[in-house]
């Protein structure tokens, strides 16, 4: 829409399909997001509101609904601005990609992998290098949203080579 039929309270004619509207923008439209703001009190007449908290100005449209929102109700949120309706509604129907719930910890699943297994101890042969590939596959995968340590993945991995050290030993000893 080009600017010159920004809030010029005529009717214009779209070019796309030919219907006819008007634009009204609210001042704070073109200004420039800068964070950490706090909602100020609306002092002029004619500047947009906000829409969860009235006479708060509205610094931000959403980019999900569009609704006006202050410096308090704005996220910003890979490049756009949204309320909190949008981000829970999009997270709730998975349509926000980038918005991680949770995380695979490749790291205590590869523990868990080369512990577990001693107790019916033929099933090294086959979890041993599971584990090793897990480990080496997944090395560096983020862990988890809190930082963790490799210990872990160390851990795996040596036990992991001892199942396997253990069926060499093993294998080595039956066939002489």
């Amino acid at each position: 829409m080009p600017a010159l039929v920004i809030n010029t309270g005529r009717l214009h004619k779209c070019s796309n399909c030919a219907t006819r509207f008007r634009a009204e923008l609210f001042n704070a439209f073109h200004r420039p997001i800068s964070l950490g703001q706090t909602g100020e009190v609306v002092q002029a007449q004619g500047e947009a509101e906000c829409f969860y908290h009235p006479g708060k100005k509205a610094v931000v449209p959403c980019a999900g609904c569009g609704r006006l929102l202050c410096a308090l109700c704005e996220i910003p949120f890979d490049g756009r601005s949204l309320c909190t309706n949008c981000l829970q509604s999009g997270r709730d129907k998975q349509q926000i990609e980038s918005l991680e719930k949770s995380r695979t910890l490749f790291d205590s699943l590869a523990l868990h992998l080369s512990f577990w297994p001693l107790i019916f101890f033929p099933l090294t042969l086959i979890s041993a290098p599971a584990v090793i590939y897990l480990v080496l596959r997944y090395w560096s995968a983020p862990a988890s949203i809190l930082p963790r340590t490799k210990f872990r993945h160390i851990l795996a991995l040596l036990l992991a080579g001892g199942q396997l050290a253990g069926w060499v030993i093993f294998f080595v000893g039956v066939f002489r």
